[in-house]
Order: C-alpha cells, then sequence, then structure tokens
C-alpha cells in the first residue's frame, strides 16, 4: 500500500466502525469510489484490499453493536444465501476441492449485503443516506470530467488503474478508481433510478437533481456501451411508473414482445445485442454469440459446470488465460456451478422483484398519500432491474460489487420497514388504515 492508501483506509475503516448508522454505510461507499484496489495487503495468503479492510471492518462493527440481530430475514434474504452456498458447492463438487477464490466472493457478497442491510434499516435512513451518497458522487464526477478532458486519471497515484485511460473513437474512455470504464460508469446508470425516486421528496428535489447530473455525468465520461444501455433501462423502468398498477400486463407484454422479437429475427433472440450495438455502438456481437455459445455447449456445462478453458474455441480472440472473454455473469455462473446456481440466481432476482412489489402494493393500499414513498422504492427496485440487465454484458470483477449489494440489501430495508410486523408500533411506520 502507498502511504495515501493507508490513510485513506484507516480513516474510512475507523468512519465504518464509530460512525451512526446512515454515516457508517456512506463511508462505505465513499471507499468503494474513492480508493482502487491496487490498494492491497497479503494477510495469510488473501490479499486483502483495502475495502475488504473496509468490509470487515463494517462486518465486525454490525456484530459488536448488535445491529446484525435487529435484521429480519426475508425471502430476498435466504435466496441470497441459497444461490451463494449452492454455487460455492457445486463448484466444489466438480472441482474436486474448495476454491479460495469463489469462497472469498461468496464471502464478500454475504458480508457487504447483511452489513448493509444493518445499516440501513427505516425510510429516514434511506433518504439521507441518498441525499449523502448524492454529495459523494458529485466530486467523483467532477474528477471524471478532468479525466476525460486531460487524459489524465489522478486515482493512478494509487494503482491498478492506468494514468491515461483507454483511447477509443476519439473519447477517453474514463474509469477513475474502477478497473474498468463499465464498472465505472455501471456506478452512475445504477443509481441513476434511486435518484430519480429521490426528486419526489419534499427538501430533496436540489440535491437528487445533482445525483441525475453526476450519474449522467459518470455514464457519458464512461464512454462505454454497457453503461449507456443499463441508464437506458434506468429510464424505461421510470417509464413504466404511470403503469405501477397494472405492472403484471408490462410484464406480459415485455415476454411478448422477445417472442415477436425471437419470431421476426432471422438469428435468436438474443443477437439483439447485437442489433442495439449497432445503434449504440459496442461490442454486442460478442455478448451475442458468447449467448449464442453458450446455449449450444449446454450439455457440458449443465450438471456442474464446466472449467472455463474450454471455451477457448468458442471466439475469435482468446484471454491470457486460455478462455472466452465472459463478459456475462450469467454464463460465468452458469459455467462455475452449472444450471442449478444459474436457476438459483434467477430465483433471487424473482424474490427481491416480488418482494419490492409486495411494498409498493402495501404502500397503495394502506398508507395515504404514500406516493413519494412509493417512488423511493420503485427507484430501488429499478436499481435491481438495471443490474439485472446490466449483468449480461459485464462481471463486477471490482470494488463495483459493493455497489451491486448495497443496491440489493437498500431495496429490501426499504420494503421490510413496512411489512416486517415487528415495526407495527414504531412511531415511524404509517398505521395500517
Amino acid at each position: 500500500m502507498s502511504g495515501i492508501g493507508i490513510i485513506l483506509t484507516i480513516v474510512f475503516c475507523f468512519a465504518v466502525f464509530s460512525l451512526p448508522r446512515c454515516y457508517a454505510a456512506l463511508a462505505f461507499v465513499g471507499a468503494a469510489l474513492y480508493i482502487t484496489q491496487g490498494q492491497l495487503a497479503e494477510i495469510g495468503g488473501i490479499s486483502f484490499t483495502a475495502i475488504r479492510f473496509v468490509e470487515v471492518s463494517a462486518a465486525i462493527r454490525v456484530f459488536a453493536k448488535r445491529e446484525i440481530f435487529s435484521i429480519r430475514m426475508t425471502p430476498p434474504d435466504r435466496w441470497f444465501l441459497i444461490f451463494f452456498i449452492t454455487y460455492v458447492v457445486t463448484f466444489h463438487i466438480r472441482a474436486g476441492k474448495l476454491d479460495t477464490y469463489n469462497v472469498g466472493i461468496a464471502v464478500d457478497g454475504c458480508l457487504v449485503y447483511f452489513t448493509f442491510r444493518a445499516l440501513i434499516q427505516t425510510k429516514e435512513d434511506f433518504i439521507l443516506f441518498i441525499q449523502r451518497v448524492a454529495i459523494l458522487l458529485i466530486p467523483f464526477s467532477l474528477l471524471m470530467i478532468k479525466e476525460s478532458i486531460s487524459g489524465k486519471n489522478i486515482f493512478s497515484l494509487m494503482g491498478d488503474v492506468p494514468e491515461v485511460p483507454v483511447w477509443r473513437n476519439g473519447y477517453y474512455r474514463c474509469q477513475g478508481s474502477f478497473r474498468h470504464a463499465i464498472t465505472a460508469g455501471t456506478v452512475g446508470a445504477t443509481f441513476l433510478s434511486i435518484f430519480f425516486g429521490l426528486i419526489l421528496q419534499k427538501k430533496s428535489f436540489l440535491i437528487a437533481l445533482l445525483g441525475v447530473a453526476a450519474c449522467i455525468i459518470i455514464v457519458i465520461t464512461s464512454h462505454s456501451s454497457g453503461p449507456l444501455l443499463a441508464a437506458i433501462v434506468a429510464c424505461a423502468s421510470w417509464g413504466c411508473w404511470v403503469y405501477r398498477e397494472h405492472m403484471k400486463w408490462v410484464r406480459r407484454g415485455i415476454v411478448a414482445a422477445v417472442i415477436g422479437l425471437n419470431l421476426m429475427m432471422t438469428a435468436p433472440v438474443w443477437y439483439i445485442f447485437d442489433r442495439i450495438s449497432g445503434v449504440i455502438g459496442g461490442d454486442g456481437w460478442h455478448r451475442s454469440n458468447l449467448i449464442d455459445k453458450f446455449i449450444r455447449n449446454i450439455s457440458e456445462w449443465w450438471l456442474f459446470g464446466m472449467p472455463i478453458e474450454k471455451t477457448s474455441d468458442w471466439a475469435a480472440t482468446v484471454t491470457k488465460y486460455g478462455s472466452v472473454d465472459v463478459t456475462n455473469y450469467y454464463i460465468s455462473t452458469g459455467l462455475g456451478g452449472g444450471l442449478v446456481s444459474i436457476i438459483f440466481l434467477i430465483c433471487m432476482f424473482v424474490a427481491f422483484f416480488r418482494y419490492v412489489g409486495l411494498g409498493l402494493k402495501y404502500f397503495r393500499e394502506q398508507v395515504p398519500d404514500s406516493k413519494s414513498i412509493e417512488a423511493l422504492l420503485w427507484g430501488a427496485g429499478s436499481a435491481i432491474c438495471v443490474h439485472a440487465v446490466n449483468l449480461t454484458a459485464v462481471i463486477y470483477f471490482d470494488q463495483v460489487y459493493v455497489i451491486w449489494y448495497l443496491h440489493l440489501a437498500m431495496a429490501v430495508s426499504l420494503a421490510n420497514f413496512y411489512l416486517n410486523p415487528l415495526y407495527t408500533h414504531s412511531p415511524n411506520r404509517p398505521p395500517k388504515q
């Protein structure tokens, strides 16, 4: 670790351990935004990046202060655990040994997710936290602008990111503290829908607009088609806001549209990514071809997955690891854990969307004048939708996983605040009508 990396890591570790819950969560996000993964130390053969030190400090905090025990388990929480356990066990059965890398990913996921579940539990927590996140994102977006104009990334001082970002089609693909422009842009695209929801809150209009502006800047300066598509999905999800009481028909319409596209297109429907990239740019053909090869080779991976080296002939280019570049989280899950892991991943998403839907239904039926509160939960649910689409084009391989699990935890916590009977007598919870 460099001197500045050590100082920042100590500051953020102290902050997540000692500050009030919302500000501790904010410090966690700040560490993900402002420290690169080049800041690491080897402890017992395990690579501890700066964000992992912060992650462990936050986990110790919620146990030491017994905040973790205030969580009441929900169906999404259980499916989250089931998915990770199934994936690790299935991978272990195929490999014949415990893979420390996948165990580490599972541990990271559980620690981050349940830490945020413990730190953000009420509507007030949610609003205060998102308002402060907007403030955190503003200087990050300004640094992205500076990187775009000057061609110099200030975060390169901490290592693991290049001093000069990649130049493509006349633009720098800015990445800030993240390992790739796609994951940097993902931060802006996925927070965008949440700030849209904050706009409807009294006294939050200005800070919400600033948050929206910061997110748009981050997406634009990343100059990546994945985050751009994700931002479009965020806007489209809010386009469904007026139909929120008829989402059953919207979902059926989407299924019908997919079936219709499959009938009209000369290629399978997953080549829609190739068609989209022809309009907005990007490597859509690679994504479509990857899905096509994955489906055609289902006999090799469906039971317990398959060694990734066997994908070397799936595309014209091969990575230094001797495999195709797997830029799809669902395909990565199938290769590592077989068909059952993909099924459980989809079940996990369904559980999250269903729980958010229950919360939205409660607002409409039980809480008078609930439009502003409903918008908050709609924004959080939309963020999960954006991630679900975005993961068809990327694997979260750097500290952006903190943002991914944060959004899952926030959506469940906000819905749970109203659905959980333990809050029935809380003065902050609207009474049933």
